[in-house]
């Protein structure tokens, strides 16, 4: 009897062994303390009121709610509602009226034509109204030197700015949570805003910015290191998994991504909650009359034999959909892709140290917090392979400032911080540290950036490994500048970008780039930056020697590695390794 009892017991045991394990819930906070418990619908409503008070406090409860890195708080079902009041909060402090111009849009919908060219990184791409927003930015936004000689331009610093730069931190601290990203991603005019604070120059305005890990410590009004710019790079950048500037990610998101699961409520914009999680007579009013909104999502079930034929030509596991004309995919999110593509004319600005909209102290008129953000976000854009295209069109004025950024010194007037101690007040500086080997003077931080950067682009393709290794002249450049202005006064530039791309690749007015096979070597016997620096180096000058145009370049590096080799074992070990033989 006893040896039965413990057979039952033990095929009990095994059949409950066997039962399969629930599916984890996602855990989402989508309210908060700060907010009162509020959801979405209303917080959007108290953002909407007319009076500022009301406005000035939710949108400081909404901060805290954000930045509260223990509870990650998700928008949740309504979250557009949210995302759509803080645009508009946005472009009523800045005094822009979309309506103003609208005829000129006309001719941004006849241009068809998406396809990324070296054009694509210079305002000569943009037309209608992204070319209107980023004149209007660039003066609202520019330094208050700049801008003073108009006291229309000037951004009240009490009110206006104090929101602009409020709204811009909200969005930053929402897109640390991943649930949120498709709310910001997903409406155009976040993506536009976010363009918009990225022609930010107001640095010297006032003091630095604290530099902490703890989001909710830092100074949203600050004007150095943190500030609108650069928390609108750092938008971007935690966006960088969602950014597609080929649209079919987006695609395929509003045609198959249809579910009434709580994960695609809580954070897809535009979902219809059902009543029982709407809750009373509000939820089932906005069921009951499904037809009045157009669909934004799943249309693939409305489309009849169009959405089977898109579900065919989807592939599941890869999450690509390959089969399908540009054209159909610009039809439906091409006015997405036409925001997403103006990103890039303001991220060159960025690097531009002779920005004219720019009054900052330093000499190098570079911004290093801004230029920072802008090798990470660029880094990020890299890892996905739909954003391939933009970077095979990178121009060659970009390859060069990367390249001058391999060797840009921390301290003294070359340096990005540097600042002229006849027209300001600056702290005392010990000339000894100025008399300092390579490793104490070099910026090492931005160096290896650059050098990630370029290692990720040279991989792409032998045209980029070439126009690097082979930097153009001066004469060259002075063709390419004269290229440029005839791209700014033609009508249509997409016809001239065919051409400025075989300057770039086969122009005779190139060189060996000198430069960058210098700062290559001081980098591979640096002890400075980060651990795998000298790898990052030995990786980029193994991609170089991939091209035989590039062989003076490799010979002239082998010639001084074999002396720095007899020195230094380590040095002697990687250029055996990643280096001599590929020559």
């Amino acid at each position: 009897k006893d040896s039965a009892a413990a057979a039952e017991k033990k095929r009990r045991t095994t059949r409950a062994s066997r039962q399969p394990v629930a599916p984890p819930s996602i855990d989402l906070n989508t309210t908060h303390p700060a907010l009162n418990n509020f959801d979405a619908t209303t917080i959007a409503r108290i953002l909407s009121s007319d009076n500022p008070d009301q406005v000035a406090s939710a949108l400081n409860a909404l901060l805290r709610a954000s930045s509260d890195i223990d509870v990650n708080y998700c928008l949740g079902p309504g979250g557009e509602k949210i995302v759509k009041v803080l645009v508009k909060l946005f472009d009523e402090a800045l005094g822009w009226d979309e309506r103003e111009g609208a005829a000129a849009s006309i001719d941004e919908k006849l241009n068809k034509n998406l396809e990324p060219t070296v054009a694509s990184w210079g305002v000569a791409s943009l037309t209608g109204k992204h070319e209107r927003w980023r004149k209007f930015c660039r003066d609202k936004f520019a330094s208050p030197l700049a801008s003073s000689s108009d006291p229309n331009l000037l951004i009240d610093p009490e009110t206006d700015t104090k929101i602009l730069e409020m709204i811009i931190a909200i969005l930053r601290n929402l897109s640390y949570v991943a649930q949120n990203l498709r709310f910001l991603y997903h409406s155009e005019e976040v993506v536009r805003i976010l363009t918009g604070a990225m022609y930010y120059r107001g640095y010297s305005a006032g003091g630095g910015g604290g530099e902490g890990d703890d989001r909710s410590r830092e100074d949203p009004t600050s004007s150095h290191n943190s500030n609108m710019c650069v928390h609108s790079i750092q938008t971007l950048t935690n966006m960088a998994p969602l950014i597609d500037i080929t649209g079919r990610q987006l695609f395929i998101d509003r045609v198959f991504l249809e579910s009434d699961a709580k994960e695609v409520l809580c954070t897809v914009p535009d979902q219809k909650v059902s009543p029982n999680e709407a809750g009373g007579a509000a939820g089932a009013a906005a069921t009951t009359k499904p037809t009045e909104k157009k669909a934004q999502y799943g249309l693939s079930s409305v489309l009849g034999f169009g959405g089977m034929h898109l579900a065919k030509q989807y592939d599941t596991k890869a999450e690509t959909l390959d089969n399908i004309p540009d054209s159909v995919i610009w039809g439906l999110v091409g006015s997405h892709v036409r925001t997403t593509m103006a990103i890039f004319p303001a991220l060159s600005a960025i690097l531009d140290p002779n920005d004219i909209t720019t009054m900052s102290t330093a000499a190098s008129g570079w911004h290093r917090p801004s230029v920072q953000a802008v090798l990470e976000f660029l880094t990020a854009l890299l890892e996905y392979a739909d954003n391939k295209g933009i970077f095979l069109s990178v121009p060659d004025a970009l390859l060069h400032r990367l390249t001058d950024m391999l060797f840009m010194p921390r301290l003294g007037p070359d340096s990005m911080e540097y600042v002229d101690p006849v027209s300001n007040t600056v702290s005392r500086v010990v000339a000894l540290k100025l008399q300092m080997g390579y490793d104490a003077t070099i910026d090492s931080d931005m160096r290896d950036r650059c050098c990630e950067l370029l290692v990720k682009l040279t991989d792409l393709s032998t045209s980029i490994k070439r126009r690097l290794g082979m930097s153009t002249s001066i004469s060259g450049m002075a063709q390419r500048r004269y290229d440029d202005s005839l791209i700014s006064s033609s009508s249509s530039p997409s016809e001239l970008a065919p051409s400025i791309l075989r300057l770039d690749e086969m122009s005779s007015s190139r060189r060996m780039n000198v430069r960058l096979y210098d700062s290559l070597l001081s980098m591979i016997s640096s002890s400075s930056g980060r651990g795998d620096a000298g790898a990052l180096a030995v990786r980029l000058l193994s991609n170089l020697a991939l091209i035989p145009e590039n062989r003076t370049g490799i010979l002239y590096v082998e010639r001084k590695l074999i002396s720095m080799s007899g020195k230094d074992p380590h040095i002697a070990k990687i250029a055996c390794n990643g280096i001599f033989n590929r020559v």
